[in-house]
């Protein structure tokens, strides 16, 4: 990489650092864009020049979590049909150690509708969800007919709707967890192998009986505008 191109990726770098930074410490996403360049130690225009917007900005920072994220996960000792479950209890463990900045990323990157909100459905988080499918088909758990590409999509959108009920305090992190490994377990199952399929399967009832639980310990009331609004 040309030293030029060099320097611009360092100051990318320190402008999603300092974004980082700036949310743990506030707890929100509030911060100006003067704070920020300050905090990168770069001029105002830098972060306009590099990203265009705050909203990109964020968006990085999404991208950054993502391959620490990754790294996190390929550390697991998963077979490549429980990794998809493993992937999403290690997500809600990571929102739970810091949720004001989770939610205050997910808020900024896609709480305004903004044109680009369905990059969460393109590299690098569908890429993720893809890379996983492929695997497990290699592995011989899913269909080798299966369309990895369309079947990556329904996960993550799965995962990413439950993800913005949490982000607006509809649901907790137990529930988000839940819904997605039921939700996951549905969609893996149609995809599956014979073998993988009676794997599945056994999770299903279990799954749906502890989000029936769930469900019995809130007010009725609770419940019952929380279904009509889906």
């Amino acid at each position: 990489m040309a030293s030029r191109e060099q320097a611009k990726d360092q100051r990318r770098k320190a402008i999603v650092a300092a974004a980082m930074r700036l949310m743990h410490n506030r707890g929100d996403s509030g911060f100006s864009m003067r704070a920020l360049a300050e905090a990168a130690g770069v001029s105002i225009a830098t972060p306009y020049n590099l990203f265009g917007s705050k909203q990109a900005i964020m968006l990085a920072v999404l991208d950054t979590g993502m391959a620490l994220y990754e790294e996190r996960l390929e550390q697991l000792d998963a077979d490549p049909l429980e990794i998809f479950f493993e992937a999403v209890t290690l997500a809600t463990e990571l929102y739970a150690e810091a949720p004001k900045f989770h939610q205050a990323v997910l808020f900024s990157a896609y709480g305004d509708g903004g044109r680009d909100y369905r990059a969460v459905f393109g590299d690098p988080r569908f890429v993720f969800w893809r890379t996983l499918v492929e695997r497990a088909r290699e592995a011989g758990e899913l269909d080798a007919g299966i369309d990895a590409s369309a079947l990556a999509l329904a996960l993550g959108q799965q995962f990413f709707i439950c993800i913005l009920e949490w982000a607006y305090g509809q649901i907790d992190l137990s529930e988000l967890e839940c819904r997605v490994h039921y939700g996951f377990a549905l969609l893996l199952k149609g995809a599956a192998t014979a073998s993988a399929a009676d794997r599945l399967a056994g999770k299903i009832p279990e799954l749906q009986a502890h989000l029936t639980a769930m469900w019995a310990a809130e007010p009725t009331a609770v419940v019952a505008s929380r279904v009509q609004s889906r």
